[in-house]
């Protein structure tokens, strides 16, 4: 090592080590630590909300949601699936030990009616909301092995579709393939034209919330070489990751401890008590959930939500290897 670079060295090292006092003295005499940054909403944003199940929008953002319409925005929820894939849900609503096709079928049809009824509760004006009828519990399936038409599309091993209903393709003969689902996201995008959009993190550890990352990273991929003027803020959510956050109670939400707040650090956003009570009037509406899981769903249900940002991506699918567990 050159004696310049060592010198440097010694000097960066004293300055930490200053730092380290600075700091522990200042926590020694009770001076606040500074504040975690806040996700800010400017007015009249236009939010896209990717859930890759119904309530997860509301999990995530059934707070950010109503400051959006609060602001005078626009908002549109994408349910990637309609959560038909549950069965242990599927069992306790149709009180069957195997159910059927028809019965995970019907099963999706309530949760659908579920997400209806929640973002009524928001009080959300004028927002809209879409259900793509993707397979529950096969969507990262879709970013390989079922990528393109050169091989037979992948159907659900619960409801034994194979393809969207006809009358609510975005696109002509849509089927489940991935790329199928990336034309779909994609012309939404380019439609809406959102301003922010929320999707969950790659390390979501639910494989659906992870291969919804993937799916609207490709689908911005595409909207961008159409539309090269394009921009938009990606704001990622998280929902499944280890016990996270059911180990503490508070009424606070705190981030997952193990795990990185990517670029901007975790973003908390602060609700009123208004929004707080909506949000859980709104969770409240999605019964199939309260019936099997109402702990989970409390688990959300707090006096804040936490955001993160991702660094720069450009990712296309397809992938060689399933990044999604």
């Amino acid at each position: 090592m050159h004696r310049r670079l060592i010198c440097s060295t010694v000097v960066s090292l004293a300055a930490s080590l200053v730092s380290l006092n600075v700091s522990a003295a200042a926590a020694r005499r009770g001076q606040p630590h500074a504040a975690p940054p806040t996700l800010s909403v400017p007015d009249g944003t236009r939010l896209l909300v990717l859930a890759p199940h119904p309530d997860d929008e509301v999990l995530a953002a059934g707070g950010l949601m109503q400051r959006v319409s609060e602001g005078g925005g626009a908002i549109r929820v994408v349910y990637l699936t309609d959560g038909d894939g549950y069965p242990e849900g599927v069992r306790f609503e149709d009180h069957v030990a195997s159910p059927t096709a028809a019965e995970y079928r019907g099963y999706g049809r309530r949760r659908r009616r579920e997400a209806a009824s929640a973002l009524a509760a928001l009080h959300l004006g004028d927002s809209i909301y879409t259900f793509l009828g993707f397979p529950d519990g096969g969507l990262a399936k879709l970013m390989g092995s079922y990528w393109s038409e050169r091989r037979v599309a992948y159907r659900s091993p619960y409801t034994r579709l194979d393809r969207p209903p006809r009358s609510e393709m975005l696109v002509a003969a849509t089927e489940y393939r991935g790329e199928d689902l990336t034309q779909e996201i994609a012309l939404i995008i380019g439609e809406f034209r959102p301003t922010m959009i929320l999707v969950p993190r790659r390390e979501d550890q639910h494989v659906d919330h992870c291969a919804a990352w993937f799916f609207l990273a490709d689908a911005l991929t595409d909207v961008r070489r159409v539309q090269p003027d394009f921009s938009t803020d990606v704001i990622n959510y998280i929902v499944h990751y280890d016990a996270w956050p059911f180990q503490d109670d508070g009424p606070r939400l705190e981030p997952p401890p193990a795990l990185a707040g990517g670029v901007s650090g975790w973003m908390r956003f602060p609700l009123t008590a208004a929004e707080a009570r909506a949000k859980r009037t709104a969770l409240g509406r999605y019964r199939t959930q309260v019936h099997v899981m109402s702990w989970f769903l409390d688990g959300f249900a707090r006096s804040n939500e936490v955001f993160s940002r991702p660094a720069p991506f450009r990712i296309a699918l397809p992938l060689r290897h399933n990044r999604c567990g």
